[in-house]
């Protein structure tokens, strides 16, 4: 039988208080991941959300539909820089980047590249227009990543800017 003298609720706090103790020396002890620890893996779907680009160039006015392919991305911090590779994925058009790498800013995923835009002219011809690009991704509480493709087109019929919202979402 349990003792309920006056002695009882003394042993119960002490009791509570170790309890309380040895608990928050658990939670200090637990590995935890930090932002500055980033990492991006694995499969995802990766969308441009086109139809909601914007910019100065006529590029941006023109109809598009979202398109969205899946990349499998592992990432390398062995340099001292972290760096997220596309591995897996669509072949790449014949007048961009063939291999894709981010590198980790401290809060985003970065890639800056220099290509040529596929310009599609009133009458349907495409010319290719010299444009500079940065894409960033932020990761997103649930696992996702958010950012924006914005591109400076440099000269041409499609010179100005356009920025396309993107998004990166964990996929089996």
């Amino acid at each position: 039988m349990a003792d309920f003298g006056a002695n009882s609720g003394a042993q119960r706090r002490l009791a509570r208080r170790s309890l309380l103790v040895s608990a928050a020396a658990l939670v200090i002890a637990v590995p935890v991941a930090h932002a500055d620890e980033p990492f991006w893996g694995g499969w995802y779907k990766i969308t441009f959300h086109t139809d909601q680009k914007s910019g100065t160039s006529i590029a941006a006015t023109q109809q598009e539909t979202p398109y969205t392919a899946s990349y499998k991305i592992t990432t390398d911090c062995s340099s001292g820089t972290c760096i997220a590779s596309a591995l897996d994925g669509p072949t790449p058009k014949d007048n961009v980047a063939q291999s894709t790498t981010f590198a980790w800013t401290g809060s985003q995923w970065s890639r800056s590249n220099s290509w040529r835009w596929d310009c599609t002219l009133p009458d349907g011809t495409i010319t290719y227009d010299p444009a500079n690009s940065v894409t960033a991704y932020t990761p997103q509480p649930d696992g996702s990543l958010a950012g924006t493709f914005q591109t400076t087109i440099d000269s041409g019929a499609c010179q100005g800017t356009v920025v396309i919202p993107v998004t990166a979402v964990p996929s089996a």
